[in-house]
């Protein structure tokens, strides 16, 4: 890895680089890094065995099996010949690499050496990506990986696939974080047009690269920044699929084990610290919203988290790792969301392998179990982050406003009504406790939203998907709590978290949103006739509350349900434009009716119904 970081990296053919091993290194000789192949046996934890990891040039491989394990250095399993080179044309499978994407339109192998940018504009989006996505993402160490790129790109038709993989990413994902304008103004072109070009070029490097069968640690990182990038455009069920194959990649090249273990030097174990927990927060991530377990990697790996430090403190060849600060640094943010995964496990001492949100909603835990680990995590987060912040700096108020909404999530979650229907009924201080939760993380959706203190450089990484179930539980609050300050400044929250989901007043919307507009017009309805019996004067309905009202009456359906689908319209595919009308037809999406979702007052009783928001949930067409 040390020379994939490195200022020179060899031709990616036709070299003569040696595939023999090198003599099996003990635990605590740190791995070669000069192009021979290194041997490292460990011992593992659970059992006798003794894994063998294999280096060699930027890439790893990681064996537990008996078999491979046991056998001495004279024996190479059978993939290690291609494993640890640079792919050429003739190894590239688009078959088998590209059944790993959603279709494109237009699809077809590129030359990419004609989409290589001018040094120039890669220097305009690197200070774009040091703003928007570097504290993002902190898995691509932008010194070392800047002299690579500026070195070989001297010579585009013969950079190292993988590297080529990574450059490719690198453009997209800085593409991503620009504005329309900003992106017309640079590249004169609209900006779907050129996220679809780079898209669909990046796609192509990484099918160069073998991305599937590799054990190179900067194909995989370039394969996570892809993901990150399409969050948007593909189906949160293709998240999940992708996020796993990134976990068992990862597995293969032995980032589950620390570094520490397996006898690597202080700057390439904390570079795979860092991509093992960003790719186990993604399938964290997707795996929440697709209501289901992530992979049992996540508890049961021994990588320890990233240390609190700066980039300019890490460099290729240093001896040892600085010390971990207090404060904020630019991977502080990624640092936190291992934390947070941290703080779940503990809840799920008795269950490590069933690691998700919704442990919080378990009644096999304690309230104050619960409430004793969210308070160990809101204290140590203050201390650590928090009170360190500079109002004044972007990130700072960002990192603040997603650790806070990270501890209102989890207060909300250990205090959910889910987990009192229908056995028996809440207290009035877990009312209390998710109305207040509820209110605050809308609140800091709107700030991030409207772009507060210069967030809006980080919304092309936030969506309004993580609103929905705030949205739920503070409609069922709404249903009981009737007048008052903070009645009115929860609807005020909930327009402005409608008035950026245009898809609430769409004709061609999801279920989710036709079930949030009917909710809230019930609650609202519900609201007025409240006032009306205490004599007082009508509410005067916001704004989103008409528009809701008009659409839902001038798009019911014209014809029956049944006659549509005897008579679907045709859908090409790919779609000729890329207007939501095109996406929904082909995902067959429709109109829901209304009528078609229960009323509010079912969730107290019938836990069946949370199960049913939930799939809706996951249906979305996206992850963000």
């Amino acid at each position: 890895m040390l020379r994939a970081y490195g200022a020179k990296i060899e031709p990616s053919d036709g070299d003569d680089r040696s595939d023999s091993e090198a003599e099996s290194q003990s635990l605590n000789t740190p791995a070669s890094s000069d192009g021979a192949m290194s041997i490292v046996k460990t011992q593992d934890r659970e059992d006798a065995m003794t894994p063998k990891f294999i280096m060699k040039e930027g890439a790893s491989r990681y064996y537990d099996s008996a078999l491979w394990s046991n056998l001495s250095e004279d024996f190479q399993h059978p993939e290690s010949t291609t494993q640890f080179s640079e792919p050429t044309e003739e190894d590239v499978n688009d078959i088998e690499d590209g059944l790993m994407f959603e279709p494109e339109r237009g699809d077809k192998v590129m030359d990419l050496a004609k989409y290589h940018l001018p040094l120039p504009l890669i220097s305009k989006l690197k200070d774009f990506f040091i703003d928007r996505v570097d504290p993002m993402m902190k898995f691509l160490h932008l010194p070392t990986f800047w002299v690579a790129l500026t070195n070989e790109l001297q010579n585009p038709d013969r950079i190292p696939k993988s590297l080529e993989a990574l450059i490719f990413s690198f453009y997209l994902v800085s593409m991503c974080s620009l504005k329309a304008d900003e992106a017309r103004e640079l590249f004169d072109v609209d900006q779907k047009v050129l996220l679809y070009r780079y898209r669909t070029a990046t796609r192509q490097a990484l099918v160069n690269a073998r991305f599937l069968s590799t054990a190179n640690l900067m194909t995989l990182q370039a394969f996570s920044i892809f993901i990150i990038c399409v969050r948007d455009i593909y189906r949160c069920d293709t998240l999940f699929v992708l996020s796993g194959v990134a976990i068992r990649l990862a597995r293969k090249m032995g980032l589950h084990r620390d570094g520490t273990f397996l006898g690597l030097p202080p700057f390439e174990t904390e570079m795979r610290r860092r991509l093992w927990w960003h790719i186990a927060h993604i399938d964290f991530r997707t795996a929440d919203v697709m209501g289901t377990k992530p992979s049992p990697e996540i508890s049961t790996a021994d990588t320890k988290h990233p240390i609190n430090v700066e980039d300019s403190e890490l460099y290729p060849g240093m001896t040892a790792l600085p010390e971990d600060h207090n404060g904020i640094t630019g991977i502080s943010l990624a640092i936190i969301k291992c934390e947070m995964i941290a703080s779940l496990c503990k809840c799920a001492a008795t269950r490590p392998i069933d690691l998700r949100w919704e442990m919080l909603y378990s009644p096999d835990i304690s309230l104050a179990t619960k409430d004793s680990v969210i308070d160990e995590v809101e204290d140590h987060m203050e201390k650590k982050y928090l009170r360190h912040c500079d109002p004044l700096n972007p990130f700072h108020t960002f990192l603040s406003i997603m650790v806070r909404s990270a501890v209102c999530k989890m207060r909300l979650f250990a205090h959910n009504l889910r987990q009192f229907a229908p056995r028996y009924p809440a207290t009035q201080k877990d009312h209390d406790i998710a109305f207040h939760n509820a209110m605050k993380l809308l609140e800091y959706a709107g700030m991030v939203q409207g772009g507060h203190m210069g967030l809006d450089k980080y919304l092309w990484q936030i969506g309004t998907s993580y609103c929905w179930n705030t949205m739920l539980y503070l409609l069922m609050e709404l249903r009981v709590r009737k007048f008052g300050p903070e009645v009115d400044k929860s609807w005020k929250l909930i327009g402005v978290v409608f008035a950026r989901a245009p898809q609430v007043f769409s004709e061609f919307t999801g279920s989710v949103y036709v079930a949030l507009g009917k909710w809230t017009l019930e609650v609202w309805d519900a609201h007025v006739e409240a006032s009306k019996a205490e004599g007082l004067p009508d509410p005067v309905p916001p704004d989103y509350i008409q528009a809701i009202r008009d659409y839902q009456k001038s798009k019911l359906p014209e014809t029956p349900v049944e006659e549509k689908k005897a008579n679907p319209k045709p859908v090409a595919w790919p779609p000729t434009t890329y207007d939501k009308a095109s996406y929904v037809d082909y995902l067959d999406v429709g109109y829901s009716e209304p009528h078609n979702f229960p009323n509010l007052s079912s969730f107290d009783t019938d836990p069946n119904q949370w199960l049913q928001w939930e799939q809706l949930v996951a249906d979305q067409s996206t992850f963000t």
